[in-house]
């Protein structure tokens, strides 16, 4: 397991925020392997391309 995957997994267990969080996925990241990050905020936010691509991904989970 990665340590992404890990990160994920804790947060989907334990959601230490108490709120909803956003698992975002980007598929044009790591070399187009694909990467995803957590968001406290719905909107996307990408973090691997700075302003160029700052709106390229999709929510792919939200944890409650």
């Amino acid at each position: 397991m990665t340590n992404k995957a890990n990160m994920i997994e804790l947060t989907n267990t334990f959601n230490p925020l108490g709120e909803t969080i956003y698992v975002q996925h980007c598929p044009m990241a790591d070399n187009n392997k694909g990467a995803d990050w957590l968001s406290s905020e719905k909107e996307i936010k990408n973090p691997y391309f700075g302003s160029s691509m700052l709106k390229c991904g999709e929510v792919t989970k939200e944890i409650k």
